[in-house]
């Protein structure tokens, strides 16, 4: 062999390589996924902070729509009307004022089942949190029939069922079949000796509770009244008449992000041919302020609060960590509580 051609053997042998070994390979891998995993979780706060900012923007847009009402109309909406001539509610009472007045002035007053699915279960993008379960998928923000709301109207220590209420916040029922007294109707900004910097306008609420729905099978001692409905159905834009009403509003019946706390589940029946017992009875008396505390609670899928806004217009995050008498004082409007400093 030539001296030339042993060189050119060498050099052949000596070339670089143009792959990867496996160890490079995965070593390569594990730190990609190290910094995904560290990218992500900053993607989601900033993804986060975004639909917090959504909400407080629907917030203000909710609650400025609100003082316009009352501009036109020297108070404020009621929480739904009941037993009068024109069937209303809060929310529907709001849409000229957030620029659905088209659907406003195609809504039914008088017959409100007319409505339907081609008007009551318009999902409406202003009240909705971005943040909430769903919310990416207007298919999941109706009950079917009727559009989801994620915000509720400020009704005072105890919305909840509407017979019971003190009617002490801002909006309740309203009309001759108002509850607990007959012909109740709107307040007005003078109706608020608290101030209205220290007084709740709206807040988020939290949709739909599993737990709390697996109770609408349970066996009760005395028959709920009003019949109980699904969780979600109390909380839509346009509450029909029926068991649910007073839907639109939240209160401060229980602390913030309250959710039900214990899950009904049947017994398990004895094999045939034994006959069953009876289930065993559940004491209403003991389930039903929890399920109306529940219905009524202010909560959010935004880590460590929710949104609220107050009867001055302005809009703060409210912490969850927030005491119960300091929630209960926020939601009256004339209680004379001194609120916290640090609320």
């Amino acid at each position: 062999m030539s001296e030339f051609d042993h060189h050119a053997g060498h050099a052949r042998r000596a070339a670089p390589r143009t792959g990867f070994t496996l160890i490079e390979l995965l070593v390569v891998i594990a730190i990609i996924a190290v910094l995904i995993g560290l990218l992500l979780p900053a993607v989601q706060k900033v993804r986060e902070a975004a639909s917090r900012l959504r909400c407080q923007s629907n917030m203000k847009q909710i609650s400025l729509a609100a003082h316009n009402y009352h501009d036109v109309n020297n108070k404020f909406p009621g929480g739904i009307d009941q037993g009068g001539a024109r069937y209303t509610s809060l929310f529907v009472e709001l849409l000229p004022q957030i620029e659905q007045d088209p659907l406003y002035r195609q809504w039914d007053f008088t017959n409100p089942t007319a409505n339907g699915t081609s008007l009551a279960g318009t999902v409406l993008k202003t009240y909705i949190c971005p943040s909430h379960q769903g919310a990416e998928t207007p298919a999941g923000l109706t009950t079917g029939k009727y559009g989801l709301c994620t915000y509720g109207g400020n009704g005072g220590t105890q919305p909840f069922p509407p017979d019971l209420s003190p009617v002490d916040g801002v909006f309740s029922t309203t009309g001759p079949g108002s509850k607990p007294k007959a012909n109740q109707c709107g307040v007005r900004i003078l109706d608020i000796a608290d101030g209205t910097s220290n007084t709740l306008l709206f807040g988020e609420r939290i949709v739909g509770d599993t737990a709390l729905d697996s109770y609408l099978i349970a066996p009760f001692d005395t028959p709920p009244m009003p019949q109980l409905q699904p969780a979600s159905t109390y909380m839509v834009w346009a509450p029909p008449p029926g068991p649910n009403v007073a839907g639109s509003l939240i209160g401060s019946t229980a602390n913030v992000g309250y959710k039900h706390g214990s899950v009904y589940t049947p017994p398990i029946p004895p094999p045939p041919p034994m006959i069953p017992p009876p289930p065993p009875k559940i004491a209403w008396a003991t389930l039903g302020p929890q399920w109306w505390a529940r219905l009524g609670a202010i909560g959010s899928y935004h880590p460590g609060g929710a949104n609220i806004s107050l009867a001055d217009g302005s809009v703060r995050f409210l912490r969850d960590s927030i005491d119960i008498t300091a929630l209960r004082s926020l939601s009256t409007r004339a209680g004379g509580e001194n609120l916290p400093g640090d609320w």
